[in-house]
């Protein structure tokens, strides 16, 4: 498809059609998580099952194992052999991006991001009122569940206690020098309390951000979680901070 200004003159509609495909674009982005958390096997169900025909065509393309391109090309032929205008195009665009994002293991940020695009500023910001409210409570939810958690290892119990040492300009200090991906892999193993002050010294979106990033973390070896923690540790000497107090 080229996404060009005649094809924006095409997909005209109103702002109330376009807040009816943000339930889509909501759908696609959680088979987008469950594709990079579990597998593209994991979509056969919903391959089976979804009740859109052209959605649930490209799924089972995608879990068949078919080539990405030969998948866009028949979702394309579907899309330009039925005419459409209208929502009708805009929501089978959506679909035909949403299978080529999951297909690629695209992140699902990135791809909501992209989806978003074809329904306008008025409608991201309808999407983040209607269907990622619920994220505030599931950030706390999160954190509780940490409260009563012990480090997994004497690794992890060092850099822990490091963590519940340091005030919190320390801390923010020590989050200014890390990247997440680091960052998550190097806390996961840590104690419920330190893993806290950490998240409660990021602001709300860099926490939802940082509890993403771990809860879609890969099983990782040992030596990998090694090596973020020493990665971490580094850090934290480099900032001239008393570890050994």
């Amino acid at each position: 498809m080229e996404y060009n200004w005649q094809f924006s003159q095409k997909s005209q509609c109103s702002q109330d059609d376009k807040r009816e495909c943000l339930g889509l674009v909501s759908e696609l982005i959680a088979l987008s998580k469950v594709a990079r958390r579990n597998g593209l096997l994991s979509l056969v169900p919903y391959a089976e099952k979804n009740s859109s025909f052209l959605l649930r065509k490209g799924l089972q393309l995608v879990v068949d194992g078919v080539n990405p391109q030969v998948t866009r090309d028949v979702l394309e032929s579907y899309i330009l052999s039925g005419d459409y205008n209208g929502k009708e195009l805009l929501e089978r665009c959506i679909i035909l991006e949403g299978v080529a994002a999951i297909q690629k293991g695209m992140h699902p940020k990135v791809a909501k991001e992209f989806l978003l695009s074809f329904l306008g500023e008025e409608s991201y910001s309808f999407f983040e009122e209607e269907y990622e409210d619920g994220e505030k409570d599931s950030l706390e939810t999160y954190l509780q569940r940490l409260e009563d958690r012990a480090a997994s290892s004497d690794l992890e119990s060092r850099l822990d206690n490091i963590i519940l040492k340091l005030n919190n300009d320390e801390i923010e200090k020590f989050l200014m020098e890390i990247n997440t991906g680091d960052l998550a892999k190097a806390i996961k193993g840590l104690g419920g309390q330190a893993q806290i002050r950490l998240f409660n010294n990021l602001s709300r979106k860099a926490a939802n951000a940082l509890k993403d990033v771990i809860e879609e973390l890969d099983p990782m070896e040992e030596a990998e979680m090694k090596e973020a923690r020493d990665i971490a540790l580094d850090i934290l000497a480099d900032l001239d901070l008393d570890l050994d107090s």
